[in-house]
């Protein structure tokens, strides 16, 4: 996964670090009352859905099974996708710091130049994962945010002139990525 990253770089750039978020469990202490609330709110709610059609259909109503189909799809993505985010943070994402940019490469790849960066925090969880945060709506995020908005970070227009959400997940720390960190970023 590596290669991914050092076909991202740019001319004149060096690739400094890399690495992969640390492991962790997907119902841990941080996310797991987040995941179950979630997962039953989404529950009532397609069980809601499903009576009203079930309902609606012995009263003469509509009973086109793609409806029903395109419930139960939607309820299954649901449900699995919290444990489909944990399993793309740990198997097909690998972080990158440059002497320009931050670099992530996984389900997509992206890269934030240092200087569109004007805000950013080292957090901790209540497992102990590190997390980078980046920007001004990712630095006010709750814990039990991170892991999701990290699948999704990046979100920012590369017209911007500052980066509105970058996250790091459960980065791996060590010297080397923490003189990094100081070095590039507005850490606060």
């Amino acid at each position: 996964m590596e290669e991914q990253l050092r076909e991202q770089l740019l001319e004149d750039e060096q690739l400094l670090w890399t690495g992969c978020p640390e492991s962790f469990n997907t119902f841990d202490k941080t996310n797991k009352p987040s995941i179950v609330f979630g997962l039953v709110i989404k529950a009532l709610f397609i069980l809601g859905i499903l009576f009203m059609f079930l309902y609606s259909a012995q009263n003469g109503g509509s009973k086109q099974p793609g409806i029903f189909i395109c419930i139960i799809a939607f309820a299954v993505f649901t449900v699995v996708n919290p444990f489909l985010i944990a399993r793309r943070l740990r198997k097909k994402t690998i972080y990158g710091l440059t002497n320009k940019r931050i670099i992530r490469s996984g389900s997509t790849d992206n890269a934030v130049p240092y200087e569109r960066i004007k805000k950013a925090t080292l957090d901790t969880d209540k497992d102990g994962h590190i997390t980078l945060l980046c920007g001004e709506r990712a630095v006010d995020l709750k814990p039990r945010k991170w892991r999701g908005e990290a699948d999704a970070s990046f979100i920012d227009t590369h017209d911007a002139p500052k980066a509105d959400r970058v996250i790091l997940y459960a980065l791996p720390m060590d010297g080397k990525l923490n003189d990094l960190l100081y070095k590039y970023l507005p850490i606060k």
